[in-house]
């Protein structure tokens, strides 16, 4: 019995190597552009941001003063100089008893610079200066927020005195008294407790228990 017939192998085709659509010069030289312009943007906001932290420093540094502080709070948002001026200014602000406007800058201060080493103090120094321009409302508002920030805020007792001070101020003493007794029971070592027992130790007694509908004594 004779071999089938062998039937020949189909030979591979080879197909012709194709380039990736992102190889193409027509998508290259794009992207390449795009790539140039976004670098060259990034020098230049880098080099204009160093030339405005120089000039601010150097404006800071050689011409200490109101005008001064007035020209970095207008020209250099966002400087480091700028924070220092508008620490001073609102200092100097405090200083005429003008506490509004000393209450603002500080305020600006710890919207413009969140994470400046100074933003605590700055922030229980708006509290204080809203308290002293009458506006009581926004001052417990602060005050409370200052003591209830995690982690806790370095002025967390200093915010408990300023708002028992103005609890006192608006007759409301046993309200103080809770306030003042729980920051000295947290004991935070902070130099403002010595003041809370001063106040503390300064309100009226508590009231005595009501007698009503209770039976008469024999």
């Amino acid at each position: 019995m004779s071999n089938p017939l062998t039937v020949p192998s189909e030979e591979p085709r080879i197909l012709p190597a194709q380039i990736p659509t992102w190889l193409h010069p027509r998508t290259l030289i794009p992207l390449g552009l795009a790539l140039v312009a976004g670098i060259a943007l990034l020098i230049w906001q880098y080099s204009k941001a160093e030339k405005a932290r120089s000039e601010s420093n150097l404006l800071l540094e050689t011409k200490p003063g109101a005008e001064t502080w007035a020209q970095l709070i207008r020209d250099y948002p966002g400087q480091p100089a700028t924070a220092l001026a508008l620490l001073e200014s609102a200092a100097a602000a405090s200083e005429k008893k003008d506490h509004r406007q000393a209450a603002s800058l500080y305020e600006k201060c710890v919207q413009g610079f969140p994470s400046h080493p100074l933003a605590s103090a700055a922030r229980f120094a708006q509290a204080n200066q809203l308290a002293a321009a009458g506006d009581r409302a926004a001052a417990q508002t602060l005050f409370l927020r200052i003591m209830t920030i995690q982690p806790a805020d370095p002025f967390r007792t200093g915010a408990a005195v300023g708002l028992a001070r103005v609890q006192i101020q608006e007759n409301r003493p046993e309200a103080a008294r809770q306030v003042l007794n729980e920051i000295l029971a947290a004991n935070t070592g902070s130099a403002f407790l010595q003041e809370a027992r001063s106040l503390l130790d300064n309100l009226p007694p508590s009231p005595a228990p009501s007698t009503v509908g209770q039976p008469p004594a024999k």
